[in-house]
């Protein structure tokens, strides 16, 4: 876990100062309506007004949509018109939030008109723009160039891919981040690399290095080894008080994919844990159970009506059930709606190929659009070529939730054989609850190489937070509304 003191003065400035924003913004848009504060009830036996209470919460709920937007990244805030536009964007989604909550809940003491509304969106546009953009930006680019909350950062790889990254921190002084040398186990001791940052030490000695150095910030920059050589020297990192963050071919999927920090021109990813906490796994347990038996209520006439019609279109039973692997290995019986003739399952050429697929390493460029999902086509009924393009061959999964066999959000399930054939580091991708959605859903869907799959759900699993499940639970709407990367 990451030292708090660790991490970047503005990492905390930035949210406490939108929240501060929102919460004036709607004060100042309650008071100029001309309105006394109202809606008082108790809690703990104490009264408090209701647009107190609401202003306090609505403000935390703002900060998580411009966290969503990016808006607390470095290479986004030192921007003008990249942050202008975002948090315009994050204006309007929070601003259609207070619409619709105002709207469903019929509280008077929200916003009582069209008035109010405006002068909430006219304040909080001007207080965040000006105080962003004009002043905030303006100050830590001037604070950055003398050097002020300048953090000590360890780069581990000195090849070409670490060089760079060198030269892009000696370039740009807004990163706010002193480079105290490398880590390489091929150059020796002592040799400059760029601009008098030596090699201070050997990959193995990580963690002493950056107590002696006092590292905030190690970005690991290896390009010549293996993903599992990575994925070791990542959870020997994150087990320091230092922030973690990645630079290196190997994952390159991520930045071609994802909107991700830049330092300069080299995109960064960051690495909050190596696993999630206990606690976000007990969140996930409750939030997966509430979510998917709400859901299996309302998606009821749809699953009748989805019966019918693969009854109707072809022989067979209406739900597919599967052997298919979860988290640490564990086989459990996997649901789906049936999308292809009986029998298609066994299928030995299939099994053959993905096999293949897997072993040759294949890598899909970003803009590739062929899928890499393999399908014998022949073997897909009509009404299943709709329900696979849409997803809607998922929904039982939903059964699976509700077992505890799965999460709404996570990575994806293997088959047995496909797990037989998993390399090492392949298998960390189900060191937790596998996902009816997930990072290869919404980033890549059939439109990746293996390993790159891999690495996306290593990601999602180094990241796992409550916002990111939300993030990839809306983004996953249009994926199956628009059928994209399906087959």
């Amino acid at each position: 876990m990451v030292s708090l003191k660790k991490r970047p003065a503005y990492a905390y400035i930035l949210p406490i100062l939108d929240w501060l924003t929102i919460v004036a913004a709607l004060f100042l848009a309650i008071v100029l309506r001309g309105r006394d504060f109202a809606g008082e009830f108790t809690i703990v036996g104490a009264p408090l007004e209701g647009e107190i209470v609401f202003l306090v919460i609505f403000g935390a709920a703002a900060t998580l949509v411009f966290r969503y937007q990016s808006l607390y990244t470095v290479n986004v805030f030192i921007t003008v018109a990249d942050q202008t536009v975002r948090i315009i964007k994050a204006l309007f989604y929070t601003i259609l939030g207070l619409a619709l909550l105002a709207f469903f809940i019929r509280a008077t003491w929200i916003l009582d008109s069209r008035l109010a509304m405006i002068y909430f969106t006219v304040i909080s546009t001007v207080l965040l723009v000006g105080g962003r953009v004009v002043v905030f930006r303006n100050l830590y680019l001037w604070l950055s160039r003398r050097k002020v909350f300048h953090r000590n950062a360890l780069i581990v790889g000195a090849g070409e891919n670490g060089k760079n990254l060198a030269i892009n921190l000696f370039l740009n002084d807004h990163l706010g981040l002193n480079l105290v040398g490398f880590l390489d186990d091929e150059l020796p001791l002592g040799k400059v690399v760029f601009n008098r940052a030596k090699v201070v030490g050997r990959v193995s000695e990580l963690k002493d290095i950056v107590k002696v150095f006092e590292v905030q910030e190690v970005i690991v920059s290896l390009e010549n080894v293996d993903h599992g050589r990575l994925i070791n020297v990542l959870e020997i990192a994150t087990t320091t008080d230092a922030v973690v963050k990645i630079s290196s071919p190997l994952y390159d999927v991520v930045p071609a994919r994802l909107f991700i920090e830049k330092y300069g021109n080299l995109p960064v990813v960051g690495i909050s844990q190596f696993s999630p906490s206990p606690f976000l796994e007990g969140y996930k347990r409750v939030f997966d159970s509430v979510l998917a038996a709400i859901g299996l209520l309302f998606l009821l006439p749809m699953f009748i009506v989805i019966a019918i019609l693969i009854r109707v279109d072809s022989r067979g039973p209406i739900f597919f059930a599967q052997t298919r692997i979860g988290k640490g290995g564990r086989p459990f019986k996997f649901y789906k709606f049936r999308s292809m003739t009986v029998g298609s399952d066994k299928d030995s050429d299939r099994e053959k190929t993905v096999v293949e697929f897997m072993n040759t390493k294949t890598k899909v460029k970003p803009a590739g659009k062929a899928s890499t999902k393999i399908v014998n086509e022949s073997r897909v009924t009509p009404i299943g070529r709709f329900l696979r393009k849409t997803s809607l061959d998922e929904l039982p999964q939903l059964f699976n939730v509700l077992k505890g066999d799965m999460s709404l959000v996570g990575p994806r399930p293997c088959l047995p054989f496909e797990w037989d054939h998993y390399e090492e580091w392949h298998k960390r991708r189900l060191s937790v609850m596998p996902g009816c959605t997930g990072m290869w859903q919404v980033a890549g869907r059939s439109v990746v190489g293996f390993e790159d799959m891999v690495v996306l759900d290593l990601y999602y699993i180094q990241n796992a937070s409550v916002l990111l499940d939300f993030g990839l639970l809306l983004k996953t709407l249009p994926v199956m509304l628009f059928g994209s990367g399906a087959k």
